[in-house]
């Protein structure tokens, strides 16, 4: 909290700067089939999916993936693609948000940072602004719109102003490439369930709903697979991790959106993030 001051001159900056090209339209899509046992006269079958049972989000997403997208089931892990070179009018693309803290600040920042129980007692997504999403600029394009086109590693193609239709985006969640938005979240690195249970519930709702909207000024926001999403939910990092290779960052990223909003941790959730940080090198 002692960061938030500068909040809202980041906040106006993101809305001002990065508004004009945004990104498109929410798309959502379903993890792949995790392992179920049957049950007594229950249907089984590829398309069969069972999502997080604590993660409110999905409708801020669209669509599932069995709903006319390109794939049926989620594409197969590939290396990350080789970025090409800047093209005029074309942001650099960004693998992670704006303002990720380094390793040793990382472990600074999490020795600063309150340990608390969690809650999240009377948790609604309500809470953190009535639309998923809100407009930027003159444009009007949305949060999700601005991120999917600064993440995408290619140029994203528009249709109008604002919906993203096209675009190369690199999952940094589970290492998968996808070509199509309908396979690319907009994840709150600090879900906004475990936000509110960490301090949040004491915020306005303004302070709120710029948290769930925050392009610059903490690297809350980041474009990943639908399915990498859907498998964390609202976990927090002592229950979920990404694959091998992005626990630092990912640690690093949860620390820094946490010690800008000045939210507590719990004493697992530190000691996790703890044995991380001690195993990265930078």
């Amino acid at each position: 909290m002692r960061r938030y001051r500068r909040l809202g001159i980041a906040f106006a900056i993101a809305a001002a700067v990065v508004p004009a090209a945004l990104p498109g339209t929410a798309a959502r899509a379903t993890p792949p089939p995790d392992p179920v046992t049957p049950q007594a006269g229950q249907q089984t079958g590829r398309h069969q999916h069972r999502a997080p049972m604590d993660f409110d989000e999905n409708d801020c997403e669209g669509p599932a993936a069995d709903e006319g997208d390109i794939y049926t089931r989620p594409p197969k892990t590939g290396n990350p693609p080789t970025t090409p070179p800047r093209r005029r009018g074309h942001a650099l693309p960004l693998k992670w948000p704006r303002n990720l803290p380094d390793r040793k600040a990382a472990v600074r920042m999490l020795g600063e940072l309150e340990v608390k129980p969690f809650s999240s007692k009377g948790y609604h997504r309500k809470h953190f602004g009535s639309a998923c999403w809100v407009p930027h600029g003159v444009d009007r394009c949305t949060t999700r719109q601005i991120a999917l086109k600064f993440q995408s590693v290619v140029p994203a193609t528009l249709d109008g102003r604002c919906k993203v239709v096209g675009g190369r985006w690199h999952s940094e969640y589970d290492n998968r490439d996808m070509a199509d938005p309908a396979h690319v979240d907009i994840d709150h690195v600090v879900p906004l369930r475990h936000a509110w249970g960490s301090g949040a519930r004491s915020w306005t709702a303004k302070k709120r709903q710029e948290f769930a909207n925050d392009l610059a000024a903490s690297p809350q926001l980041i474009a990943v697979s639908t399915w990498a999403n859907r498998r964390k939910g609202d976990k927090g990092p002592e229950k979920w991790m990404p694959v091998a290779g992005a626990e630092c960052l990912y640690s690093q990223a949860w620390i820094g959106v946490k010690d800008y909003y000045g939210l507590s941790v719990t004493r697992k959730e530190k000691a996790k993030l703890q044995q991380v940080l001690a195993g990265c090198k930078k």
